[in-house]
């Protein structure tokens, strides 16, 4: 039952990404491979795609309880020949310099054994020490095997040996180093696969070297030999699945690109028909959606671009101004002020800011959450606003906390839409830093869904809101003429 294994190493930019994809390349060629990765990150998922795997979800203990990650990863799993799960920075690394939430964790919630992934660059007979360590500090974890990253051949025969000796641990081979390997970084991680010249061809020739020097039948030998789950456990989406009732826009380009698969698929439980559009290739917001959802990603560097693009920048603005429900998260949340939308000036603060797991306390009534509503999320960003908003509190595991999240009218009370209660329209955007993660309370996705509802009921009004003659002048084909 769900053959998997689980790629970690002892730190960041040791190579787990590396194999994560030639597995997928490789063995995606006849099975089905499905890809998660363990901890919030948004772009090792678009490699593992690139790479021929199925995307499956975020494995993450501090958004959900160890039942519920059992449970989302058994939801995607689902059909899979192999599963491999992308640890975050080191083994044992957690929230707060601690243990929880980390890939150890994440793999005693999934019982997946473990393949550990080690820069030998620079090292020699001290690697046995290192990963016996590794293997001793925590025996509950199923640490089967090791593979030498930045590795020669000759160098792998000489120390291989050694490690099975001292460390009695299987040695599954090596990867050599290769610049060719590299894909290069952007702030806090890799570029997007979008920004690799050729990266289909380059992965190609990752797993192509990787198959040579790595016993891949044997990491799939030991994923087929994983425990079963547990028969129960629990899960974050409503036991049936609702037929859908509502559009909701959705960005999706390489300027937004940022944002849960589990989410989407959560508003889609709840009855929600995603429509993705452009902003980026100057689309406007999809005809006939009751509500936006503007994702994070990397706007800042198509500030040019985007503010060219007329057709979609009109579409949003008018769509914020009619009321209907508006989130807006991170490079979304910048793009609304970019717009003037919403209050603020930003720019790059050249360092992490405010980086790092947070939950999200609502300090005021939305249509995401009542007052006194809690998510998990975190942010994950280098620049910063003027105006951060203070409608929600956000608290760290260590106990630091912040105001943030804007809830916000686009535009003064004067221009209200006749049409529309003005307590609708005061409430209708929702936009900050923040990523939250809908599965640590479902019931955010689930007002999102209910929010577009009552706004789609407007349409039905005769002389309603969402494009009617006195809440929006349009131009040719439904498009806004606003700027």
């Amino acid at each position: 039952m769900f053959p998997r294994i689980l790629i970690s190493s002892p730190a960041s930019s040791s190579g787990k990404t590396t194999l994560a994809c030639a597995l997928a390349r490789i063995f995606s060629e006849g099975m089905r491979v499905c890809a998660f990765k363990a901890g919030p990150d948004f772009i090792d998922p678009m490699f593992h795609a690139e790479a021929g795997a199925v995307p499956g979800a975020n494995l993450d203990l501090f958004f959900s309880s160890a039942d519920d990650v059992r449970g989302i990863f058994a939801r995607y799993a689902v059909g899979a020949d192999l599963c491999v799960v992308e640890g975050a920075m080191g083994l044992f690394d957690g929230v707060s310099g601690g243990m929880e939430a980390s890939a150890a964790d994440v793999s005693r919630a999934i019982s997946a054994p473990v393949v550990l992934v080690v820069d030998a660059k620079g090292k020699g007979f001290s690697l046995c020490a290192e990963i016996w360590g590794y293997l001793n500090f925590r025996k509950d974890v199923d640490v089967r095997g090791v593979v030498l990253n930045r590795c020669s051949g000759a160098f792998y025969s000489v120390i291989a040996p050694k490690i099975r000796s001292e460390c009695s641990v299987e040695v599954l081979g090596f990867i050599e180093e290769n610049p060719d390997f590299s894909v290069g970084s952007r702030h806090l991680g890799l570029v997007t696969p979008k920004s690799v010249g050729g990266i289909s061809e380059k992965i190609e020739r990752i797993a192509s070297s990787v198959k040579k020097s790595v016993d891949v039948e044997r990491i799939l030998q030991i994923a087929n030999s994983a425990q079963d789950l547990a028969a129960q456990f629990s899960s974050p989406f409503p036991k049936e699945q609702l037929s859908p009732r509502v559009s909701i826009a959705v960005t999706r380009d390489e300027a937004f690109c940022f944002c849960y698969r589990e989410n989407l698929d959560l508003l889609s439980a709840f009855g929600a028909r995603i429509e993705f559009f452009s902003p980026l290739e100057d689309e406007p917001v999809p005809p006939g959606c009751s509500a936006l959802y503007i994702t994070g990603g990397y706007p800042e560097l198509f500030m040019g671009r985007l503010s060219d693009n007329r057709i979609s920048a009109a579409s949003v603005r008018a769509f914020c101004r009619s009321g209907a429900p508006v989130l807006a998260e991170c490079g979304g949340f910048l793009y609304l002020q970019m717009l003037g939308i919403l209050p603020g000036s930003f720019s790059d603060a050249g360092r992490l800011v405010r980086f790092g797991y947070a939950e999200f306390g609502a300090d005021e009534d939305s249509f995401l959450l009542e007052r006194g509503g809690k998510i998990r999320g975190h942010e994950f960003h280098h620049f910063d606003t003027s105006e951060n908003g203070s409608a929600f509190t956000a608290r760290r595991p260590s106990g630091a906390s912040w105001r943030c999240v804007q809830v916000a009218a686009p535009a003064s009370p004067a221009a209200r839409p006749p049409c529309l209660p003005a307590a609708a329209f005061e409430r209708n955007v929702v936009a900050g830093f923040p990523h939250f993660y809908f599965p640590s309370n479902p019931k955010a996705a689930e007002n999102l869904v209910n929010a577009a509802l009552l706004f789609e009921s407007l349409r039905a009004i005769p002389g309603g809101c969402a494009g009617c003659g006195r809440c929006a002048s349009r131009g040719k084909a439904g498009v806004p003429t606003e700027v």
